[in-house]
């Protein structure tokens, strides 16, 4: 009668051996798991910015010109919202003040292309306040809606969604021209050469940037590129206007976050460089999540990642409608 016998198990030193093995697997396979992660969240970053492209463009068409970078009047362009009484959020300035308000009359850029953007929700609050107190109330209302499309997936500051006072996040700032300079009041927000200037920090005569002032070519005019909000939240809120959704490139507006994490003094001009998202200085310039660079929308609707290798030659030039600016090297881009 023959007697079967089971087959031992491993053993403890076989056992570590395949932990070990199945350890070197995963070591390698994660970065490709990572790349690919990222791979995909940057081209969904880009659909975001063709979805702005277009509709900017859908705005251009039915006004002949793109949005304006700041709330205005019928005449002037208003002051920056981050520093001015809540009056001057609407263009309280036309006289009679009539109802509905038009988007010129408050909020972002980003407010004015809803209606190209089939944002109906937002398109159909806004017709709504038929008083001031209500177009107030009706704004902060606003401001507190999170817009999937104007966030960056790779973005993990504005993925957190509203900040601590409940305004919506967006990763996406307009270009406002690279001649800022400061005033004898210590600020900037005062670019005029851009798609979206922003003249002076008070009150100006209201620009018109149409494409056909766009001597240089759009394709090679940039007009959105990526910049996380602030470590705070503070900035980077959709529906406010300059240091929230427009931004010199070169940006000379270092008045508002004067010193780093460390208490250094932040790079003044800002150029568009690698950072990280707890250094306040992060947000005197452009820059994404993406490794080496991030993408830009240009005029003409197309978007590119540029490299940070472009941050101090050609693409500053790239943000002015003729070209002004400091003269650069060739630029290479990759769709």
């Amino acid at each position: 009668m023959m007697i079967s016998r089971a087959k031992p198990g491993l053993t403890l030193v076989e056992v570590l051996v395949v932990i070990a093995i199945i350890g070197v697997l995963v070591g390698l396979l994660l970065p490709a798991v990572q790349a690919s992660r990222e791979s995909a969240r940057q081209t969904l970053c880009g659909n975001n910015l063709k979805q702005l492209g277009l509709a900017l463009h859908g705005f251009h068409d039915a006004r002949s010109a793109f949005p304006l970078a700041r709330q205005a009047t019928r005449r002037s362009l208003g002051p920056s919202s981050f520093a001015v009484l809540p009056k001057h959020l609407v263009g309280v300035a036309d006289d009679p003040v009539t109802f509905p308000l038009q988007s010129d009359q408050v909020g972002s850029w980003l407010l004015r292309i809803q209606p190209f953007m089939e944002a109906r929700e937002i398109v159909s609050l806004w017709s709504q306040p038929a008083t001031l107190d209500e177009a107030y109330a009706m704004f902060s209302k606003v401001s507190g809606i999170r817009v999937p499309s104007y966030i960056c997936p790779s973005d993990a500051q504005a993925m957190k969604g509203t900040n601590p006072w409940g305004y919506g996040m967006t990763s996406y700032l307009a270009v406002s021209g690279n001649d800022e300079f400061i005033d004898d009041n210590g600020h900037a927000s005062n670019a005029r050469n851009g798609v979206f200037p922003t003249q002076n920090w008070s009150w100006s005569p209201r620009p018109q940037i149409t494409m056909k002032k766009i001597t240089v070519g759009l394709s090679k005019v940039t007009i959105v590129g990526e910049r996380p909000p602030s470590s705070t939240l503070y900035y980077g809120r959709w529906n406010m206007t300059d240091f929230d959704t427009v931004m010199g490139n070169p940006n000379m507006e270092f008045s508002v976050v004067p010193t780093g994490r460390n208490g250094q003094a932040c790079p003044s001009p800002g150029y568009y460089q690698a950072d990280e998202p707890d250094n306040p200085c992060a947000a005197t310039h452009f820059w994404s999540f993406h490794p080496g660079g991030g993408r830009w929308l240009h005029a003409d609707g197309s978007v590119a990642f540029i490299g940070y290798e472009a941050g101090t030659t050609v693409l500053p030039v790239m943000s002015s409608i003729d070209g002004s600016g400091s003269s650069g090297q060739a630029l290479s881009t990759q769709p």
